[in-house]
């Protein structure tokens, strides 16, 4: 039964590595190649003078020594906080040797933080949106919206009309009139008057639409003059004012 095995397994080598036979026989046939000793007995070691030392110790083709290679700032800086890492883990836990477990989350846990401070951040920057502040407001009027609630809200705006009217500057008293009639929507709780609310938003917001269409007319014209940036004559002036006066007009009496 021995025997029986044996053959089997020496049939299985020979399939598997068919040139194994090949090789050891080629391994017979190989020469040896003799090693040969200098036996001589003349023979005197090298002197070499001090000077010659030195100077081979100079040459830096001898200076076989391995230099760390420097560290940029970048990489003190995380040698330095990781340092300062791992004192954190020692002032809390003392001289325990984290292992398994524990030492995973201690090579972890700070790669998770930042990752968190970061979503933070870009999470912070989306619900501020300073982007699309600044670039709304270039497309707003000149005058600040403080400046305008401060007129709506505090200012004798007829006398500002007044004021524009005598220095002929008639854009800037268009600008005060719709003004005024901003003002007189949000007395009569047509609007509900927001310094950064759009005129389209004053104008879904009213209901009747005998003054809707009106101040539709009259925002259209307002925006014409106040946006167009170019010079407004008396005539211009006189025209916005009858469009602006009988919506005016249309709307409850208030006393400033």
């Amino acid at each position: 039964m021995r025997k029986f095995i044996l053959i089997i397994i020496f049939f299985y080598c020979g399939l598997a590595y068919p040139n194994h036979s090949e090789r050891i026989q080629d391994s017979l046939t190989t020469p040896v190649k003799e090693l040969k000793y200098d036996d001589r007995q003349d023979l005197e070691a090298p002197i070499f003078s001090s000077r010659t030392i030195e100077n081979l110790k100079e040459d830096r083709a001898f200076d076989y020594t391995e230099k760390p290679a420097e560290e940029n700032w970048w990489q003190q800086f995380k040698t330095w906080l990781w340092n300062l890492w791992l004192k954190f883990w020692r002032w809390l836990v003392g001289d325990y040797q984290a292992n398994g477990i524990i030492a995973f989350l201690v090579h972890v846990l700070p790669y998770l933080i930042i990752s968190g401070i970061v979503i933070f951040l870009v999470w912070l920057f989306y619900k501020l949106n300073p982007g699309a502040t600044f670039f709304s407001s270039s497309k707003k009027s000149e005058v600040f919206f403080s400046e305008e609630e401060e007129i709506i809200k505090s200012k004798n705006i007829n006398e500002l009309i007044e004021s524009a009217l005598a220095d002929k500057n008639y854009r800037l008293a268009v600008r005060y009139y719709y003004l005024l009639i901003l003002r007189k929507l949000s007395e009569n709780e047509i609007i509900s008057y927001e310094f950064d609310k759009t005129n389209s938003d004053y104008i879904a917001e009213i209901s009747t639409s005998n003054i809707k269409e009106q101040f539709r007319k009259a925002t259209n014209l307002y925006d014409y003059v106040w946006y167009g940036n170019f010079d407004v004559t008396e005539t211009d002036f006189q025209k916005a004012q009858r469009i602006l006066t009988s919506l005016e007009n249309h709307l409850p009496k208030t006393h400033e």
